[in-house]
């Protein structure tokens, strides 16, 4: 067995344990309305993960790649657990793998050692946006800015934060900019996202298209959102049939027809958090998430045109 496949088995042994324990987790008294769909949409993307991957696929960061900088980053902190560059590239790794409680116990550490440090507070910012408070993670960076952090620290989890208040043309502004200095196929699900809450279903889907030809499974995933926020949830239950198993389509699937009714910030929350609100809006004139919805101009012309700097 070579050492790609042995890694390979190593995660997708993870991923199946990810999947065991979220379900024990989840079954107490707490299994609410929205636990079940918070719940269905991590399993969503543990199944996602766990597809196939195509031979032909090329991914911008090599699988791995994240793994191997918080190996090294806790190794420089073997020697100096001091070092707060380390402690940078420790958070930046553990935020790419999704690992949101490891990068904030370096986050905490670093914060210790240098808390005027405007990439440590950005990062902070980032995790506070993780953990669904994107007014605090925003402020977060707005005093990162002020201490003098560039625009590209953590962009795409600033990004993230607009699109969780419902600012979809700060949060392209800020994909823009990620995309930019580290291409990232995250970063374009996201952003295909935030194009299609803005009213922008196919210029979203026009860049998700590469991803959806090698069978990305999170990206069809994303898509499936995007069909749904733009009325089209038939089409989106039929794409989640497609890539999920029956029982777990049909569990998300309802969710589906009532995306369409949400204000724009909490079409974000349920697609990219798995969080969705106890009680609807009214399916009648609600002026507030009308105004909210209403098209707005995006910064730049091109997708990938984030304006000047």
């Amino acid at each position: 067995m070579t050492t790609m496949t042995t890694t390979m088995v190593q995660r997708l042994t993870f991923r199946a344990s990810l999947v065991a324990t979220t379900v024990k987790r989840l079954t107490g008294n707490w299994w609410r309305r929205r636990d079940r769909f918070a719940a269905a949409l991590l399993l969503a993307g543990v199944a996602a993960s766990l597809s196939a991957v195509p031979a032909h696929a090329q991914f911008r960061t090599p699988p791995g790649t994240n793994e191997r900088a918080l190996e090294n980053a806790q190794e420089r902190l073997k020697t100096n657990g001091s070092d707060v560059s380390a402690l940078r590239d420790a958070i930046r790794a553990a935020m790419r793998l999704g690992n949101l409680d490891t990068a904030a116990t370096y986050a905490r550490r670093a914060q210790q050692l240098a808390p005027n440090d405007p990439i440590i507070v950005a990062a902070n910012g980032a995790i506070e946006i993780h953990r669904a408070r994107p007014r605090e993670g925003l402020a977060l960076f707005s005093m990162a800015d002020k201490l003098g952090a560039p625009l590209d620290a953590f962009a795409a989890d600033r990004a993230l934060g607009y699109d969780l208040i419902g600012d979809q043309p700060s949060a392209q502004f800020y994909y823009a900019r990620a995309h930019r200095s580290a291409p990232d196929d995250e970063v374009l699900r996201r952003y295909a996202l935030s194009l299609s809450i803005s009213g922008e279903y196919e210029t979203g889907e026009a860049m998700l298209k590469p991803l959806l030809h090698v069978q990305d499974a999170a990206a069809w995933r994303m898509q499936a959102f995007m069909l749904a926020i733009n009325g089209r949830p038939a089409e989106a239950r039929e794409v989640l049939g497609r890539i999920l198993p029956s029982d777990l389509a049909g569990s998300i699937g309802p969710y589906m027809d009532v995306l369409p009714n949400l204000s724009r910030a909490q079409q974000a929350a349920a697609a990219h958090l798995g969080l969705f609100p106890s009680v609807l809006p009214p399916m009648s004139a609600n002026r507030a998430v009308q105004a909210e919805r209403a098209p707005r101009r995006r910064i730049g012309a091109g997708w990938l045109d984030d304006g000047d700097d």
